[in-house]
């Protein structure tokens, strides 16, 4: 099924070999490094003047033990650089010209963008009044050159969970690939659906270490799904996609990841502290499943003020969302720490 998907050019397509593709260990002579160092040193990673791993084989290793999915393989995983890259190499894998994806609005903007700079067509499906996904509208919107479908939960920029059982009827009756983007689940209430990965071959999950793990520096992102899917990934990709400090630093996260239960709650306590001094403003707040909050002014054209205000005045960055039809009213605050929080709620106090 999925080498039916993939694009005609690509299925045969063959790949750069870079040098460490055919030997991981040994004296190298064969990738014009300098053998005799590099400029700086770092203490948890040697040789930065060799080329890092071009399958980051270590760190998927360390993704899967902190997934602890018994039928996941290393096979079944693919790291970017960002899941933004993940992103632009799937629509470049599956996507021709003269083909679509449906990206389901208001969302992460980077999925158009992809899109646009692939010069292939964008069809937005709106999400419903809560915010979920209208497969009626998705399927009235779905024609054979259909090849990707993405949907995010907890949806950037409204914060809320997508219906389970409609991600799966999705997957169920779409010919096509589904792709979950999970950048947040760590801030949720839910599980994440990738054991549904098994289950269903077209289903992919993106993940990130830029939100919960705080590595957004490292730009680190990784996705969850099929191996022929991956294979090909693989083929595609830059030789040398993600750089060895990135790959090391990770694992060091990995292996940490108690601390990772201690953001998430403290994060969690602070956006529900942020959400009830909001209310208390009059402003309406959005359910959120994440580590931001959309937000809700009650008058027209006062967003744009708000922020510009803060930003000027305060030094407070703040996201406009006004611009977006769905969102006219609406701004996005990504929680802070404590002292961050209080300021921002002494600064729209004093501005209101």
């Amino acid at each position: 099924m999925i080498s039916n998907l993939i694009k005609k050019s690509l299925l045969n397509f063959k790949p750069y070999t870079c040098a460490r593709d055919l030997y991981s260990e040994g004296i190298f002579f064969d990738a014009n490094e300098n053998a005799f160092g590099s400029m700086v040193k770092i203490p948890y990673k040697d040789e930065l003047n060799r080329y890092p791993d071009p399958y980051c084989i270590l760190l998927k290793k360390n993704i899967l033990k902190y997934l602890d999915l018994p039928f996941l393989k290393i096979e079944n995983i693919f790291v970017g650089s960002g899941s933004d890259e993940i992103i632009r190499l799937l629509i470049n894998l599956f996507v021709d010209f003269d083909e679509e994806i449906v990206v389901n609005v208001p969302t992460y903007g980077m999925y158009k963008v992809a899109a646009d700079i692939a010069a292939v067509k964008v069809k937005e499906v709106e999400l419903d009044e809560f915010f979920q996904l209208d497969l009626r509208a998705i399927n009235k919107a779905i024609t054979p050159k259909t090849k990707l479908i993405f949907c995010c939960s907890p949806n950037n920029p409204t914060g809320n969970l997508l219906d389970w059982n409609d991600i799966c009827e999705l997957c169920e009756d779409f010919k096509g690939v589904v792709v979950l983007d999970e950048a947040y689940v760590e801030f949720s209430s839910r599980k994440s659906m990738a054991e549904m990965i098994e289950r269903y071959p077209n289903l992919l999950i993106l993940r990130t270490l830029s939100k919960a793990w705080g590595l957004a520096g490292l730009r680190l992102g990784y996705m969850m799904g099929n191996d022929e899917i991956v294979g090909f990934l693989n083929k595609i990709k830059l030789p040398y996609n993600v750089n060895s400090l990135s790959q090391s630093l990770a694992v060091r996260a990995l292996n940490n990841k108690e601390n990772l239960q201690g953001f998430i709650e403290r994060i969690s306590d602070e956006r529900e502290w942020l959400k009830n001094e909001l209310i208390q403003l009059g402003f309406e707040v959005f359910p959120s499943e994440a580590n931001f909050l959309l937000i809700k002014v009650g008058l027209e054209n006062c967003v744009e003020r708000i922020v510009q205000n803060l930003a000027k005045s305060e030094g407070l960055i703040l996201r406009d969302f006004s611009a977006n039809k769905r969102l006219k009213k609406c701004f996005r605050v990504t929680v802070g720490i404590p002292k961050q929080n209080r300021l921002l709620i002494q600064s729209l106090t004093s501005l209101l």
